[in-house]
């Protein structure tokens, strides 16, 4: 391949610049104005590169070659099956991604110099989905990119004045979001209007998400679905136009196009691409419920699992193109918002057969690299030979950032038509605090026997009327061992837990639980004293079809215990191989014929660390975790699955025994 030449772009960014000869690059890319075009200008404005918002792998097919030449990523390698041996490992590769960014202050680096904010937009969004949202690694790199926001949606710090791109202002608003923070002023800036204003308003692409910069329009559908995820999460929700345009990408097949060309829609499967349908289907789902839109996701998710493969359940880029780990994540993690079990525990597993665990790396130079997800068999053998090079853990960062989302929760709970709202606090016990509205703010540790009475409807965008509430439960400054029920204050208190804490740091739950009739929870404490935080994210409408219930115990597996109704109580510790079959439908008020169900899953008394995985006993065991455990306190976390089709979850223990125990608040169907 003709040589290329370093440079330095104005920013101080490296930057690599494209003999105008190159046979490899199309004419039209090798010159502008009869000058070499800069590959990393194009870099930088467009959303394929610099942003972040896909991957060097989407670009095909003439400019493969030379994008291989500057990115050691291998699609070449012959794919493998799985190995029936291989377990993913959410915790390991979200470890090792944590590492990651406390060696680069934290931050990921890019592969042209300076930071890479799309990148590590994409780390903080994996590690909220994670459950590792409020550990210092997500929240360094979080305040991080409010500090730098602007050298990311925009290209000012290069000259080009008013510039804001697309998909950048989508993915950070979605980042920003889910950490709570502000997305009316993160670093300043108010992503959500700039978000609003990148839509055109009319004309042949009337409804994208569009860039703004004198070097051209490079949004695409990334950022198109970046940008709605975003906005269904704020109190206006997402235009009609951008939906309508969203739709309209589908392609024939049921895919969703990436690239936007001269045509407002898509016209041609050979425009599908599997990443991109991924992601769509996610944003699908956080969509008003309407013909349209369920049409457009029961074809997106057939489309996915007809291209899914056969024997090693790995997704490629598109039809016929080799599996490998960045385009599986993404894969399953929307099938996952759909609740396409069978097709993600297939995903997981090719996940799992390119992820290093301690076996696979004892002895080798990639020895201290446990977690870590290869890109395809090729990378993970050539890795065990030689390790990873300083010089090409670019790849490797990518690769883990998007294959792990296949092991984890979808952005959305599958169950109501949820309402997202823009994260808001609506308590905070502990002294010199806020509110999103200065109420209920500084009155102390919670005692054990004097509930609090916490109003929500009416406050942090959540309506007078609401029947259910999606919110983060916190516990701090305990000064014991406890556990916190949070129960509608017109109903008595349940025998249930909706977050156990100990001493120490804050203790975080997501909670998903049923309001009075006055609009109000509240929030028990037992056996210790501990300040309590409360921050809504959504909520329930009346009438949506979600069935939210007094919380109620219909499984626990310790000794001297009780359930709901005195079934399936003191089985001991679940063991490992021995998966655990709980009656779900027919008690605590999900009612038989219920679909799904929203539960608070525990595990106390642990022999060492391990997972729960919590399955339709009608299914398979995907290969995924719904609750990790270590021994000590007890460990809760929400959990929104499928019931099979008699009303019953399965429970399978990995790694290590527990006792388990289930507290329903809500179904659906």
């Amino acid at each position: 391949m003709p040589a290329l030449t370093r440079n330095r772009m104005p920013s101080g960014e490296p930057d690599y610049l494209l003999w105008p000869n190159n046979p490899l690059v199309p004419s039209r890319l090798r010159t502008r104005g009869g000058r070499p075009v800069r590959l990393a200008w194009l870099c930088w404005l467009s959303p394929l590169f610099m942003r972040g918002i896909i991957n060097v792998r989407h670009l095909r097919p003439v400019p493969f070659l030379l994008v291989a030449a500057l990115v050691a990523t291998s699609l070449l390698g012959p794919p493998t099956p799985v190995a029936a041996a291989a377990q993913p490992s959410a915790p390991a590769a979200l470890n090792w991604l944590e590492g990651e960014l406390d060696d680069n202050a934290g931050t990921l680096p890019s592969s042209f110099g300076g930071t890479d904010w799309g990148l590590t937009s994409d780390a903080i969004l994996a590690l909220r989905l994670g459950g590792r949202g409020t550990e210092p690694a997500a929240t360094t790199a979080t305040a991080a990119l409010a500090a730098n926001i602007n050298g990311y949606i925009t290209g000012e710090a290069f000259g080009d004045i008013g510039s804001a791109y697309a998909g950048a202002i989508g993915k950070s608003m979605l980042a920003a979001s889910l950490q709570g923070a502000n997305v009316n002023s993160f670093g300043g800036v108010d992503l959500e209007a700039k978000s609003r204003a990148a839509i055109q308003a009319s004309g042949m692409f009337a409804g994208r998400f569009s860039d703004v910069s004198s070097f051209g329009d490079f949004s695409n559908g990334f950022g198109q679905a970046f940008n709605v995820l975003a906005l269904s999460r704020t109190p206006g929700g997402v235009p009609a136009s951008a939906v309508q345009f969203l739709l309209e990408q589908q392609c024939p097949g049921g895919g969703f196009r990436l690239s936007y060309t001269a045509t407002r829609g898509c016209e041609s499967d050979a425009q599908a691409s599997v990443d991109t349908t991924g992601l769509a289907l996610q944003a699908l789902t956080t969509l008003p419920a309407g013909n349209a839109r369920t049409e457009a996701i029961n074809r997106a998710a057939a489309w996915l699992v007809a291209g899914q493969d056969a024997v090693t359940g790995g997704f490629g880029t598109g039809p016929g193109i080799k599996a490998n780990a960045n385009s599986t994540g993404l894969a399953g993690h929307g099938l996952n918002s759909v609740g396409q079990t069978a097709a993600v525990s297939q995903a997981a597993q090719f996940v799992g057969s390119l992820q290093f665990d301690a076996a696979d790396t004892s002895g080798t130079p990639a020895a201290g690299e446990e977690g870590v997800i290869a890109t395809n068999p090729g990378a993970f053998d050539g890795a065990r030979s030689t390790g990873i090079a300083p010089a090409g853990r670019d790849q490797w960062r990518r690769a883990t950032v998007q294959a792990v989302l296949a092991l984890l929760p979808a952005y959305t709970l599958a169950v109501g038509p949820l309402t997202s709202v823009q994260p808001a606090r609506v308590l905070d016990s502990r002294p010199g605090t806020f509110t999103v509205d200065g109420l209920q703010v500084g009155t102390g540790r919670v005692q054990p026997g004097t509930p609090l009475v916490v109003q929500v409807a009416g406050r942090g965008g959540v309506p007078v009327g609401a029947d259910a509430v999606v919110l983060n439960l916190t516990a701090d400054g305990a000064e014991g061992a406890g556990f916190v029920t949070a129960y509608p204050c017109d109903g008595p208190v349940p025998e249930a837990s909706s977050l156990n804490f100990v001493p120490g740091p804050p203790v975080p739950n997501a909670v998903v639980m049923k309001l009075s009739a006055a609009g109000t929870m509240c929030l028990s404490v037992s056996q210790a004293a501990a300040y309590l935080i409360a921050d809504v994210n959504g909520y329930f409408p009346a009438g949506s079809g979600f069935g939210a219930v007094q919380p109620a115990r219909v499984l626990d597996s310790r000794p001297g215990t009780f359930t709901v109704d005195g079934l399936q109580v003191g089985t001991g510790r679940v063991q490992p191989g021995t998966p655990l079959v709980v009656q779900v439908a027919g008690r605590g008020g999900v009612p038989v014929g219920a679909d799904a169900v929203v539960l608070n899953l525990t595990a106390d008394g642990a022999e060492g660390a391990g997972f729960v995985t919590a399955y339709p006993c009608d299914g398979p065991v995907p290969e995924a975790s719904s609750l990790n455990f270590v021994p000590g306190p007890p460990v809760p976390n929400a959990v929104v699955m499928k019931l099979s089709a008699a009303g019953t979850m399965c429970l399978s223990v990995s790694q290590a025994a527990a006792y388990l125990i289930a507290d329903v608040n809500g179904y659906s169907g």
